[in-house]
């Protein structure tokens, strides 16, 4: 595998792991479905079960374990709400409301295969650009609901009554629907906040 193949590979897997929200964690004989973001710093966090957080092998298959899944062997850290990570929580809830579990973690990515390459973890750990300009942009796109509404449906064909921004990266905006987080990808990555405001008012 060349260089080229290798960070290709590990640019595809990056896209694909954002335009998801959801996967299923394997630990010892069990396997549980889990919802997650990607922080700003570039830190996935998940709320989990008890049993999870104990010392074992991992792997976690995102969006879901099937055959074309992405796999990921990863190791959980534990965090609670009132500590310096209490964002992380925060963040995971905006996304997707009341955890089903009280538990919170990290989720640090060792190495991951995706169309059968594997991509060493650290490729997996990307800071958002767009970090200091997300708030911002969410609320002056949420201050037009038309707009964002037929943008879901002209992009995805996916009618969302009340959709929500709730979150942008240089790869796409997250939509907070009633039935799950609905993902509007560009053609190519934003820049800056000017071109998600024209991208969204594009295509409404």
């Amino acid at each position: 595998m060349d260089l080229y193949d290798e960070q290709q590979a590990a640019d595809d897997a990056w896209k694909f792991l954002r335009c998801n929200t959801t996967g299923t964690i394997r630990f010892g004989e069990h396997l549980q479905d889990v919802q997650y973001v990607i922080c700003p710093d570039g830190t996935m966090v998940i709320s989990a079960m008890v049993a999870m957080l104990q010392p074992q092998d991992m792997v976690m298959y995102v969006p879901q374990y099937e055959e074309d899944c992405m796999e990921m062997h990863v190791s959980l850290k534990e965090f609670s709400e009132s500590s310096e990570c209490g964002a992380y929580a925060d963040r995971w809830q905006v996304y997707h409301g009341e955890p089903p579990d009280v538990q919170w973690a990290t989720v640090q990515i060792d190495a991951a295969r995706f169309h059968e390459m594997f991509i060493d973890g650290e490729g997996l750990h990307r800071e958002n650009s767009l970090a200091q300009v997300e708030s911002s942009l969410c609320k002056q796109v949420n201050g037009d609901l038309t707009s964002l509404t037929n943008a879901c449906k002209h992009l995805v064909e996916v009618e969302v009554e009340l959709p929500t921004m709730v979150g942008v990266d240089p790869l796409g905006i997250d939509v907070r629907a009633r039935f799950g987080i609905v993902r509007l990808e560009p053609t190519s990555p934003f820049a800056g906040a000017d071109e998600v405001i024209y991208f969204v008012k594009q295509n409404s």
